[in-house]
């Protein structure tokens, strides 16, 4: 039957000069920002407590309200619609930081942000379970019609684990089905849980092996491995790009949840600097943490000693030692907080 299916298909035949002169009086693809052009699709990547959703945030307001710069890097400086869907937030706790966010705005700008700037109802699902949930999606993009479109993040819309190819091929083609189709410039926040003990490539991406033929660039935000610490971005591929970007572009953020640029420099010589600085070497907390976002990512808001035991001392990863050593450091820094009524059960803080 499938043969058959085949041999009814009636195909057009199409050389190469068909295909450039079908091509070649369209215009030039219109920079967007930071040489991502107008109806790329791609992500914004990278390992937990870097600020992904907070920096796509300001990037999507910056579109909204028509900058003519954002982080360094030209805008047009043309307002457009803009429609940013969490799948992972409280919608009050979104609201309190956009509100900061958009305290730095003049009168026009914050018109324009009232008018352009779009997010996802109460009503709307947490996760994409099932071809209704996506067709909810489907149906909503389209009832805003944006030009541009975020949404945090790809694991709320992957079932399964993203590093198993069969997971990640059926994402893919629903993510180009549901979504992929309204040919609308698209941002997706997607975390990574590879560490950062070198520079971040598109190697670094999770189910990178098919992820990154799906998607036209990405965005790496990572930490910046020295005693000073802070954080950094840089492209990790941008397809219509013809060149190599190893800029690293450090970054924080205000007390209004906005995104101050601070330096450039190769992102190459950040590492060069941390094999140098005399720096503990925090490669086990990193494979901890990643793991911590990682289940943070799938719903869950604690973690046991016995899971992470069971992930890393079981399997050899690192000693039982090691592992209380990186749990110690974890508390110390904020990351996990313990359960005071149940011993060794930790609530996960992701900023």
């Amino acid at each position: 039957m499938k043969r058959e299916n085949v041999e009814n298909v009636k195909f057009k035949i199409r050389s190469g000069a068909d295909l450039i002169n079908q091509y070649e009086k369209l215009p030039e693809p219109k920079l967007l920002w930071n040489g991502i052009i107008e109806g790329a699709f791609g992500l914004i990547t990278g390992v937990g407590k870097t600020g992904k959703t907070t920096f796509a945030e300001n990037l999507a307001m910056s579109l909204a309200v028509g900058k003519n710069e954002f982080y360094g890097y030209e805008l047009d400086a043309n307002p457009r619609k803009v429609l940013f869907i969490n799948l992972e937030e409280k919608l009050w706790r979104i609201g309190r930081r956009n509100s900061a966010q958009i305290d730095s705005l003049n009168e026009k700008e914050k018109a324009l942000f009232a008018s352009n700037y779009f997010v996802a109802p109460d009503e709307f699902p947490e996760y994409l379970m099932n071809d209704s949930d996506w067709e909810n999606l489907e149906e909503y993009i389209k009832k805003i019609n944006p030009e541009v479109l975020f949404i945090d993040s790809l694991t709320h819309m992957c079932i399964g684990e993203i590093e198993r190819s069969v997971v990640a091929q059926e994402f893919t083609r629903k993510l180009k089905h549901y979504v992929a189709h309204l040919n609308i410039t698209t941002f997706i926040i997607h975390h990574n849980i590879k560490g950062n003990d070198k520079p971040m490539t598109q190697d670094s991406i999770a189910g990178s092996r098919i992820i990154t033929q799906e998607f036209d660039f990405a965005l790496g935000l990572g930490n910046v491995p020295t005693a000073k610490g802070g954080t950094y971005s840089c492209i990790l591929y941008n397809k219509d790009s013809g060149k190599e970007n190893n800029a690293a572009i450090t970054y924080s953020f205000d007390d209004n949840y906005n995104v101050v640029r601070l330096g450039e420099s190769n992102v190459y010589d950040l590492y060069t600097e941390a094999k140098t600085d005399g720096r503990k070497n925090d490669k086990n907390k990193n494979i901890v943490t990643d793991y911590i976002l990682s289940k943070h990512s799938q719903g869950s808001q604690s973690i046991t000693t016995s899971e992470l035991k069971s992930e890393f001392v079981e399997t050899n990863t690192f000693s039982k030692q090691t592992l209380y050593t990186v749990i110690k450091s974890l508390k110390e820094d904020g990351s996990i907080n313990m359960d005071n009524e149940i011993k060794g059960k930790y609530f996960i803080n992701i900023y």
